[in-house]
């Protein structure tokens, strides 16, 4: 497929869930306060356009494998071709997926060793929940969000190796992360209670 893949410029892809995941890359990765960003899986490149207009003085360099996605860096995500600490924080959003599991500690391995201070992941999560939301007077808005287990089954997606429960269990994939980084807050897309964020620090 060609000009960029036509799927990323259009509504059906950018729904509003993903546009609430376009918000928290945005939030949680600005929050950090990083002067570079190395954002892997360049997409729509709505989150780095957005990030430059909001913060232009942060260095942002993206990172994929397809090249008519026209990234500044074009290579695989297991091998990073860059130095030790080159970038403040990485942010990588719906992309580990699609690489093998076995892959991962590698994977994250470079991460560690590209980050300075942060990492932002977000990966999906399929379990059955039940999501409530109250909106009152003293209370405020909240949304509670009780999931139950289940054992985890085979992935069918056509597109992802594996997700959370799909293939790989969610203690599985975090004592991964936590062989490299420190966790310091983990939470659901609250519009489609699929994607979980990540926010690490680096050891």
């Amino acid at each position: 497929m060609k000009n960029g893949w036509p799927m990323y410029k259009t509504l059906k892809y950018n729904s509003k869930s993903r546009w609430l995941s376009y918000w928290y890359q945005i939030n949680e990765t600005l929050q950090r306060n990083p002067s570079s960003i190395l954002i892997i899986g360049k997409g729509s490149g709505i989150v780095e356009n957005a990030i430059s207009i909001i913060a232009p003085h942060i260095r942002i360099v993206t990172f994929d494998i397809n090249p008519e996605l026209s990234p500044d860096v074009i290579g695989d995500v297991s091998c990073l071709p860059f130095k030790d600490s080159s970038f403040d924080c990485i942010l990588c959003c719906q992309v580990l997926e699609h690489i093998p599991f076995e892959t991962m500690d590698d994977t994250l391995k470079g991460f560690a060793r590209v980050a300075k201070d942060f990492v932002v992941i977000s990966v999906p999560h399929r379990r059955k929940h039940l999501k409530i939301e109250i909106d009152a007077p003293l209370i405020g808005k909240k949304i509670i969000i009780m999931k139950y287990p289940f054992k985890k089954k085979e992935i069918k997606s056509k597109q992802h190796y594996w997700e959370i429960n799909r293939g790989v269990s969610y203690g599985e994939f975090r004592n991964v992360l936590k062989k490299y980084f420190t966790l310091k807050k983990t939470f659901l897309n609250e519009i489609d209670c699929v994607q979980r964020f990540f926010i690490l620090e680096c050891k």
